[in-house]
C-alpha cells in the first residue's frame, strides 16, 4: 500500500506545510486534508506516494514524531472495503460506533411510530365501519331521517316552510354563477394576483348590499327570504375559492428578480414590465430584496427577461429563471411526486447525458475500461504492466494535455478478451495505484468514422480503393521490411544529383561500360554505405534492424519510400500536427527517415492517419521501428540493449569455475547437424502425455536417439488465470534425421514418460523451431568469414554472367565466378545462385560488408553467405545428393511397377507376366 494516513495533526496546519514535510521522503502523488461539512479540520489527512517503498519509509520516519506541538501517528491505509479497517470513533464518521447506534435507534423509533400510526389508523377505520353499519341499517327508515333533520344544528326555525323554494333558488343561482365566472385573473402558490383589487371591490359591494337591505321598505317574509339566500352566498364563496385553487394549479413561467429596493410595491413592478402584463407578482412580506413574477407563456417570459440588469428606483436588478424550482415547490406543497425537470423541458445537457449513457456498453461485451484518478507521473508502460496481469491488452490510451505536456489523469484500456476486462474491473476498482485510489468505469463505444467502417469486399468500391483500404487496415502489422531499401527511381535521382547530370545519362549505356542494372546496383550500394555511416553518427543502432524484431517501439516511426532529396522541413509540418516531435533523423539521400514522438498516444494517432497517405507523388510507407533503436534517449541518457545488459551483468567467476565450464563444454560438444534444417517426415505425434509433463522432460527422454529439432506440447490458457497455460495431454516432437524418427516409432512405442504410456504416430505437421540460440548461432555463422569464397543467393534469372561479375569486380580481383546452370538441355538459364571467390580475404570481406546490406539487381535483393566448402567438395556433394535422389525415385518407380495387376475375364487377379518371367529366370 503506497497510501498512508496521518492522525493527530495540529489544528492550523496547511497543505503546503504538509507537502514540504512529507515530500522529503518521496514523490507525493496525492494529499487530502479532511474537513467537516461546516469547514472544521478533523486533524488527519491522507498522503499518497508513487511507490510502496517510499510510503513505508515515511511511516518509519514520521510515526510518533512531533509536528509543531502535536505528536502524530502515521499508519498504512487499509484497502477500500477491507475488513481489516479499524473501527471509526469520530462523531463525524458515518461508520463510527456512536453514529451507528444513533442510526439504529432512529430506525427503531421510526418503526415504532409507524406501527403506532398504523394501529391508530386501523382503530379509526374500525369505528367508522361500525358507524356506517349502524347508519346503513336505518338508511331507508323515514322516521330516522326525520329524527336527523330535527337534530340538525344548522336548521332554521321555519326551514320546513321555505325548504323547497330555497333549494330551487340555490340551483338557479349556482347555474348563473358558473356561467358568469371566468378564470382571467387568479393567483398561484408563487404569487399574488395582478387583479386581486377587483375581488376586494366585489366583496365590498356585497357587504354594502347586505347593509342596505335592512333599510329597504319590504315585508317580514321577503326579509326572511333574503336572509335564507345567505347559504347561496357562502356556496358562491366556495365556488370562488374553488376557481382560485384551479387558478393556482396553473403552471406559470416564473422570473425571480434580485436586488429589489426595500419599499417596492406591486404596482411599481407591474409598471416596470409594461407593456407586458404579468399574470402574478409576489413580494415576500418578511424577506426583502427579491420578488417573483409569473407569466402565462414562455414567450412572455422571454420578453420579460430582456429587461434584465435594468433599474427600479435607481437600483439595478438581476433576473433568474425560477420556473423549475417553482414547480418543485408546488409539488412538495401538494404532496405530488416531483417530475424530472430535464424530461419536462427537454434540457440539452440532460439529453446529452442520456445519449452518452445509452451508448455505454457492458464490459463483458466491449472489453473496454475507462480509468481515472491517476497520478500525473504515471506512464503508459506502468499501466500496461498493471492491466496485463489479467490478460492480453490490445491498446492503452493515456491522453496528454497539449499545454502542460502532462497526462490528464484518465484514459482507457481495451482487452483482447472481454472476460479478462471484467476480471480486471472487479479486481482493480478502488485499489491503490501510485498513492491514489484507482476508479474504473465501463468504457464507451468509439464513434467510428464512416470511412473506417468501409469493407474491402464492398462491391461499390473500385479495385484501387479496395487495395488502398486493405493496405490501410494492415498498416500496423509488424511486417519485416528492408530498412535500407531504395527504389530504382530514387537511386537514379540521387546519383544524378551527386554527379550533376541527368537520369538519362546515368541509365544510358550506348557509350559502353557497364549496364544500367549494374550501375543502379553499385549506386545503391554506395548510397547505403553513406546512409549507414550517417545513421551511426546520429546515434542509431543498426544492429536493431538486422535482429528479428520481437518487440516494436511505440514512439519511433520508420518512414520509407520518400521521394529523393526530401528535407526535414517538409516532414516536420506533416507529423508535428499530431504532437511535439522529439527528433527526426533524415540521411542526406532523403529516402528513409526516423521520426520519434514524445508521447506514444500521439505517435499512434500519426501512424494511423498518415500510413499510405500521399506525400508529394508517392504513398508514405510507415513501420514501427524496433525497440531501443537509438543509443540515447531524448533526455540524453544512454540506452543499453537487453542482450548487452545481460553480458555486462554477468558476475566474474573464479578461474576454477571457468576451467570446469570449459571441461563440461568439451565433454558436451554440439552435434554436427545442430545447425542443419530437419529432413522431411521427421515429426511424430505424442498421445497420452501426462498433464504435468514439460518440454525438457520429453527432450531428455528422446535425446539418446539423436538430435532433436524442436518439441511442442499443446496448451491452452487457464480460464481462471489467463497468464498460465494448461497442457492438453498431447504434443509433437521433430527430429533432425528421418532415420531417428523411424527408430523412435518402431522401438519406443508406448514408452513411459512421467508414468504415462505414450503412443507415437507419424505426423505431417511442420513445427516452428524454438531453438533461438541455434537460430542466432546459424545467423552468426553466416556472417562469420570462413575464407575468400562467398555464396550468392537470389540472383535474378534474367541477370547475365557479365553483370554479376561487374558488380563483384568493383570490390577486388576475382579468382573465379561460378553460376550453376539448369540441367535442362537446350536452355542457358542458371539456377539463381552462384559462388564468388576473391584473391584475398580483405577484398572478400569488403565486398561482403558492402553488398550484404541492401543491394538489388533487377529488383531482387542479393543474399550473401560465406561458403563453408571448396568448389570440388561442393560439386561432389551436389553429385551425391542428385544420385541419391535419382536412385530413390528409380527404386520407388520399380516398386510401383511390380505391384501392377490386370483384370482377367474369369474374374481372377493374376500377377503381371513380366514378374512371372523374372521369377522363372531366378
Amino acid at each position: 500500500m503506497s497510501r498512508i494516513i496521518v492522525k493527530q495533526l495540529p489544528k492550523h496546519i496547511t497543505e503546503d506545510k504538509l507537502r514540504q514535510i512529507f515530500g522529503a521522503q518521496g514523490t507525493i502523488t496525492d494529499l487530502q486534508l479532511k474537513y467537516t461539512p461546516d469547514g472544521k479540520f478533523r486533524q488527519f489527512c491522507f498522503v499518497g506516494y508513487s511507490s510502496e517503498a517510499e510510503a513505508q519509509s515515511a511511516i518509519q520516519h514520521f510515526n510518533n514524531t512531533c509536528i509543531q506541538t502535536s505528536r502524530v501517528r502515521v499508519e498504512s491505509c487499509a484497502a477500500l472495503g477491507s475488513e481489516e479497517k479499524p473501527q471509526s470513533w469520530s462523531k463525524y464518521a458515518k461508520d463510527s460506533k456512536k453514529n451507528l447506534e444513533k442510526l439504529k435507534a432512529k430506525e427503531e423509533e421510526e418503526a415504532a411510530a409507524r406501527e403506532a400510526k398504523d394501529a391508530k389508523k386501523k382503530n379509526k377505520e374500525k369505528k367508522l365501519d361500525k358507524v356506517e353499519q349502524i347508519l346503513g341499517r336505518h338508511k331507508d327508515d323515514p322516521e330516522f331521517q326525520e329524527f336527523l333533520q330535527a337534530h340538525d344544528k344548522s336548521r332554521t326555525l321555519w326551514g320546513n316552510d321555505l325548504g323547497v323554494a330555497s333549494n330551487q333558488e340555490e340551483e338557479q343561482q349556482d347555474g348563473e354563477d358558473e356561467d358568469e365566472e371566468e378564470p382571467p385573473a387568479g393567483r398561484d402558490d408563487s404569487g399574488v394576483d395582478a387583479d386581486a383589487g377587483e375581488d376586494d371591490q366585489e366583496e365590498e359591494e356585497e357587504d354594502g348590499d347586505t347593509s342596505k337591505l335592512a333599510e329597504k321598505p319590504i315585508s317580514d317574509l321577503e326579509y326572511m327570504k333574503s336572509l335564507m339566500a345567505a347559504p347561496t352566498s357562502s356556496s358562491k364563496g366556495a365556488t370562488k375559492s374553488k376557481t382560485k385553487s384551479d387558478k393556482s394549479n396553473l403552471e406559470l413561467f416564473t422570473i425571480k428578480i434580485h436586488n429589489v429596493p426595500y419599499n417596492t410595491k406591486r404596482q411599481e413592478v407591474l409598471k416596470f414590465f409594461k407593456p407586458l402584463k404579468p399574470y402574478s407578482v409576489r413580494l415576500p412580506s418578511k424577506v426583502h430584496g427579491f420578488c417573483y413574477v409569473g407569466f402565462k407563456t414562455e414567450k412572455d417570459m422571454a420578453k420579460g427577461m430582456l429587461k434584465n440588469k435594468s433599474f427600479i428606483k435607481g437600483k439595478q436588478v438581476f433576473f433568474s429563471d425560477f420556473t423549475e424550482k417553482n414547480k418543485v415547490t408546488k409539488a412538495n406543497k401538494s404532496g405530488q411526486p416531483v417530475t424530472n425537470a430535464g424530461e419536462a423541458t427537454g434540457n440539452a445537457k440532460w439529453k446529452h447525458q442520456q445519449d452518452s449513457l445509452s451508448k455505454e456498453d457492458d464490459i463483458s461485451e466491449s472489453g473496454r475500461i475507462f480509468f481515472r484518478n491517476l497520478a500525473y507521473t504515471t506512464t503508459e508502460e506502468e499501466l500496461r504492466k498493471l492491466f496485463e496481469q489479467f490478460g492480453p491488452v490490445v491498446e492503452v490510451n493515456l491522453p496528454v494535455d497539449k499545454l502542460t505536456r502532462k497526462i490528464k489523469g484518465f484514459g482507457t484500456v481495451t482487452y483482447m478478451m472481454p472476460e479478462h476486462a471484467l476480471k480486471a474491473f472487479n479486481s482493480l476498482d478502488g485499489t491503490d495505484f501510485h498513492g491514489r485510489l484507482l476508479h474504473l468505469l465501463p468504457g464507451k463505444d468509439i464513434e467510428k468514422n464512416p470511412q473506417e467502417e468501409l469493407d474491402e469486399n464492398d462491391a461499390s468500391l473500385s479495385f484501387k480503393e479496395k487495395k488502398a483500404l486493405k493496405l490501410k487496415k494492415s498498416a500496423q502489422k509488424p511486417i519485416g521490411w528492408n530498412t535500407l531499401f531504395l527504389g530504382g527511381n530514387a537511386v537514379a535521382e540521387i546519383l544524378a544529383k551527386q554527379f550533376k547530370t541527368s537520369k538519362e545519362r546515368i541509365l544510358d549505356t550506348s557509350d559502353g561500360g557497364s549496364g544500367a542494372a549494374v550501375r543502379l546496383a553499385l549506386g545503391e550500394t554506395q548510397i547505403v554505405i553513406e546512409m549507414k555511416r550517417f545513421l551511426e553518427e546520429e546515434g542509431v543502432r543498426l544492429n536493431a534492424f538486422d535482429e528479428p524484431a520481437k518487440k516494436r517501439s511505440n514512439t519511433v516511426i520508420l518512414a520509407k519510400n520518400l521521394p529523393a532529396a526530401t528535407e526535414t522541413s517538409e516532414l516536420t509540418p506533416i507529423f508535428s500536427r499530431f504532437g511535439p516531435i522529439g527528433r527526426i533523423v533524415l540521411p542526406p539521400s532523403g529516402v528513409t527517415a526516423l521520426i520519434e514522438f514524445c508521447d506514444p498516444l500521439e505517435a499512434r494517432q500519426a501512424f494511423k492517419k498518415l500510413a499510405y497517405s500521399k506525400f508529394k507523388n508517392a504513398p508514405l510507407y510507415l513501420e514501427w521501428a524496433p525497440e531501443q533503436v537509438f543509443t540515447k534517449t531524448l533526455s540524453g541518457e544512454p540506452v543499453i540493449p537487453k542482450t548487452e545488459l545481460k553480458e555486462e551483468e554477468k558476475p566474474e567467476k573464479p578461474e576454477v569455475k571457468k576451467v570446469e565450464e570449459k571441461e563440461e563444454e568439451e565433454q558436451k560438444p554440439l552435434a554436427e547437424d545442430a545447425d542443419d534444417e530437419p529432413e522431411p517426415n521427421t515429426t511424430l505425434f505424442l498421445r497420452n502425455l501426462n498433464f504435468k509433463t514439460v518440454q525438457e522432460t520429453v527432450e531428455q527422454h528422446f535425446r539418446h536417439l539423436g538430435t532433436i529439432h524442436t518439441v511442442e506440447i499443446a496448451k491452452r490458457r487457464d480460464p481462471e488465470n489467463p497468464r498460465n497455460f494448461n497442457s492438453l495431454g498431447y504434443g509433437f516432437i521433430q527430429f533432425k534425421k528421418n532415420s531417428v524418427a523411424e527408430h523412435a516409432l518402431k522401438n519406443l512405442q508406448l514408452t513411459h514418460i512421467d508414468g504415462n504410456p505414450v503412443e507415437l504416430k507419424r505426423s505431417d505437421r511442420v513445427l516452428k523451431t524454438q531453438d533461438n540460440e541455434g537460430a542466432q548461432r546459424r545467423l552468426a555463422s553466416q556472417k562469420k568469414q570462413t575464407g575468400t569464397k562467398i555464396l550468392v543467393r537470389n540472383i535474378p534469372f534474367q541477370a547475365q554472367y557479365r553483370e554479376v561479375r561487374d558488380i563483384f569486380k568493383a570490390f577486388g580481383e576475382l579468382r573465379s565466378l561460378r553460376i550453376p546452370k539448369k540441367a535442362t538441355t537446350g536452355e542457358e538459364a542458371h539456377r539463381g545462385f552462384g559462388f564468388v571467390d576473391y584473391m584475398s580475404k580483405a577484398e572478400a570481406k569488403r565486398a561482403f560488408d558492402a553488398l550484404s546490406a541492401s543491394t538489388h539487381l533487377y529488383g531482387r535483393r542479393l543474399v550473401l553467405e560465406w561458403s563453408a566448402n571448396d568448389d570440388n567438395q561442393d560439386v561432389e556433394e551436389l553429385r551425391k545428393r542428385t544420385a541419391a535422389k535419382f536412385g530413390d525415385s528409380q527404386a520407388a518407380a520399380s516398386a510401383k511397377r511390380s505391384r501392377k495387376s490386370f483384370f482377367d475375364v474369369e474374374g481372377s487377379v493374376q500377377p503381371n507376366q513380366d514378374d512371372d518371367d523374372e521369377e522363372e529366370e531366378r
